[in-house]
C-alpha cells in the first residue's frame, strides 16, 4: 500500500507540473501553432504569443529570421497591426477569424474572438 500511495502522490505532482502555465487565461492558436494570450483595451483586442514566434524576413540571400514574442492588435475598426508585420486588417466569419497583413497572414480557424465593437469586421 505504500509503494502505490508513493507512485500517486508523484504521479500527481507530474500532473501539477505539466499543467499549463496560463490556466484559466483565454488562449489562441493560429493555424501555424503559435499559442497566444488575449487581452481587450478600449482600441479592441490584444493577442500576445506565449511563446517566441519565429518568422522569415527579406528575400533570397538576405533572408533572416527573427525570433521573438509577437503582439497582434485588433481593432475596432477591422484594423490590425503587429511590430513584425505592420499594418493590416482583420476579420471573422463562421469559420475563424483572419489577421491579413501585406507581408504575410494569420489564421485562427474554429475560434472567435471578442473584440470591442468588432462584429462589423465580417469577411
Amino acid at each position: 500500500m505504500k509503494g502505490s500511495a508513493v507512485k500517486y502522490l508523484l504521479i500527481c505532482v507530474a500532473l501539477s507540473i505539466a499543467a499549463p502555465a496560463f490556466a484559466g487565461e483565454l488562449l489562441y492558436f493560429s493555424t501555424e501553432g503559435h499559442q497566444y494570450k488575449y487581452s481587450k483595451n478600449k482600441n479592441g483586442a490584444i493577442l500576445h504569443s506565449v511563446n517566441p514566434v519565429s518568422r522569415f524576413k527579406g528575400q533570397g540571400a538576405a533572408t533572416e529570421i527573427v525570433t521573438r514574442t509577437e503582439t497582434i492588435y485588433l481593432g475596432k475598426s477591422c484594423d490590425a497591426s503587429s511590430e513584425f508585420f505592420g499594418t493590416g486588417t482583420w476579420g471573422w466569419a463562421n469559420g475563424g477569424f483572419i489577421v491579413d497583413f501585406p507581408t504575410g497572414t494569420v489564421r485562427f480557424p474554429r475560434q472567435e474572438i471578442d473584440v470591442p465593437n468588432g462584429m462589423h469586421c465580417q469577411l
